[in-house]
């Protein structure tokens, strides 16, 4: 309690004990452009300064070197934008005179801002990706490629076509072309997940699904590649399955889950999607604990141990450049999936998943339905509600695609 001329003030009690703490995390948050907080440094310490970046060219791609006077900091977010990447980097400035423009090309061009106390890296370029490292002490080397095709897989058989005519939108390949789709069944190995009524396990049932949409997308979309983070029966931790999202280059991140009430049978029914945001209502916050508790199967829980709410509020700000395209992606498989009025719909939701949190793209997690109710554990079960459920997020996805390469050209 605070107290004033002897007086207890309530509105100074709050302001001190609820309003500051939270204050102090957004100027936190603010003061690391929206990155993650990943450690501190003494006040004393000396900044350092980018002294000048030099830029190498080669057949495979180009390469920048970031040269420091002092240890820089490796990128704390790389983030794509519709023309290239920004690249954070914390407690570190730029001397005048550090870019030489004769340096730059029509490929390549690249451009710096200080803002509280962070250096913006800009860098526009048609390649299709970038990555970091420290070179020596101080100096940071950005690797610039373009990705090789791959010969083309053979079109799988499915047991129905997708319903809505074909939709490829890694036709036209370029940095920002939907050429990568990561599909991620949850749960898997000894991680069962929820058990149905039916006695179905959530691991089977969304594998089922996954695997069917992976074979529409290869006959829909056959120039994107189709990634699964596991295609059998095996347990993937869930900061790994954002990690091989990352690493695959996707562009689209949807993770496909069973929903379940902790009493059997349950009336409680129907499919709803989720975006990456602290949890609005107790039932969100129910899901997302239920779907987080794959951790206990990890090795390495201690990961995890600091994921409160407040930083899932930082990883959603991490995440702000695609946040928009989530929702509208979330939206899209909530009209497709529900559409043969099978599976109700529930909406589209927020909560705090730790499997979206790591997703350097427009990321969903979807609960296709309750295995603790009876009408949708059947339906779940079956082969024909696999299959239509997988066709409802293959039309979601061309949906998505469509207006996404559409938004390209503008």
């Amino acid at each position: 309690m605070v107290c004033l001329n002897g007086k207890v003030n309530p509105v100074v009690d709050f302001t001190l004990n609820f309003v500051a703490p939270r204050l102090l995390l957004a100027l936190i948050i603010i003061a690391c452009g929206g990155a993650l907080v990943t450690g501190f440094r003494l006040h004393g310490d000396p900044t350092p300064t980018i002294s000048s970046v030099s830029v190498t060219h080669t057949s495979a791609g180009s390469t920048l070197t970031l040269y420091g006077t002092g240890r820089l900091e490796m990128p704390t977010q790389i983030e794509r934008t519709a023309r290239g990447w920004v690249l954070r980097l914390a407690r570190t400035s730029i001397s005048d005179g550090a870019i030489d423009v004769a340096m730059m090309s029509s490929k390549l061009a690249f451009k710096t801002e200080q803002r509280a106390g962070a250096c913006l890296f800009t860098v526009v370029s048609t390649y299709d990706s970038i990555t970091a490292k420290r070179s020596g002490t101080n100096d940071i080397v950005l690797t610039l490629i373009t990705k090789r095709s791959s010969p083309k897989e053979p079109q799988r058989t499915v047991e129905q076509p997708a319903e809505r005519a074909n939709v490829d939108a890694g036709t036209k390949k370029g940095p920002w072309s939907l050429d990568v789709i990561v599909i991620d069944p949850g749960h898997g190995g000894q991680d069962a997940g929820a058990e149905g009524v039916n006695g179905a396990y959530e691991k089977h049932v969304v594998l089922a699904i996954g695997r069917k949409l992976r074979d529409i997308l290869a006959k829909s979309m056959p120039t994107t590649k189709v990634v699964m983070t596991r295609d059998s029966d095996v347990f993937i931790e869930l900061f790994r399955r954002t990690e091989i999202a990352n690493q695959a280059g996707g562009k689209l991140f949807v993770s496909i889950h069973c929903n379940s009430m902790p009493t059997k049978p349950h009336p409680a029914h129907g499919c709803e999607t989720y975006i990456l945001r602290p949890g609005r209502s107790d039932d969100a916050a129910r899901v997302a604990r239920r779907e987080n508790a794959s951790v206990n199967f990890e090795t390495a829980k201690k990961r995890y141990e600091g994921m409160t709410e407040d930083q899932i509020i930082v990883a959603t700000m991490a995440q702000r450049s695609f946040v928009k395209l989530s929702e509208s992606f979330a939206v899209k498989i909530q009209r497709e999936a529900t559409s043969g009025g099978t599976l109700t719909d529930r909406g589209v939701s927020q909560a705090g998943f730790y499997v979206l949190v790591g997703a350097s793209m427009p990321n969903v997690l979807v609960e296709t339905g309750f295995l603790s109710n009876t009408h949708d554990a059947e339906y779940l079960a079956s082969s024909k509600g696999q299959v239509a459920i997988a066709q409802g997020l293959a039309r979601a996805i061309q949906s998505y695609a469509r207006e996404y390469q559409q938004s390209l050209q503008h």
